[in-house]
This record gives C-alpha cells, sequence and structure tokens, in this order.
C-alpha cells in the first residue's frame, strides 16, 4: 500500500507546475493561434427538410393496409 502513496507523491512533484506559468511547453501551446475550423459541404445532403423516419412510411402503410 505504501508503494502506491510514493508513486502518487513522486507524480505530484513530477507534474506540480503542470498547466501553470511555469510549464513552458503548455505556455507555448496557448500562445499559438487556434485551428481553423473544419468546412463541411453539403452536410445536409440534397432532400433538405426533415428527412426523419422516412422509411418508415412503407413499413406503417402496410401495417395500415393489412388491418384494412
Amino acid at each position: 500500500m505504501s508503494d502506491a502513496s510514493e508513486n502518487t507523491q513522486s507524480y505530484e512533484e513530477l507534474f506540480s507546475n503542470r498547466f501553470s506559468p511555469e510549464d513552458s511547453e503548455y505556455q507555448e501551446y496557448v500562445k499559438r493561434p487556434a485551428d481553423p475550423p473544419p468546412i463541411v459541404d453539403d452536410w445536409r445532403g440534397r432532400g433538405g427538410g426533415n428527412q426523419r423516419d422516412r422509411d418508415n412510411r412503407y413499413y406503417w402503410s402496410s401495417l395500415y393496409s393489412k388491418c384494412l
């Protein structure tokens, strides 16, 4: 059990300045310009409008015709 607490303590010491002003590697990352957003062409497809559950119309119409 003490082995785990020793590991935890050593990691606490190793990463004590992580993501702080003393962390030079992180500060370089923060200063870089942001990545441009991705460009997504024609993300809605050709149909336009609401296409939700459009394939179910054949299923429901066949069930309805069986009830008649």
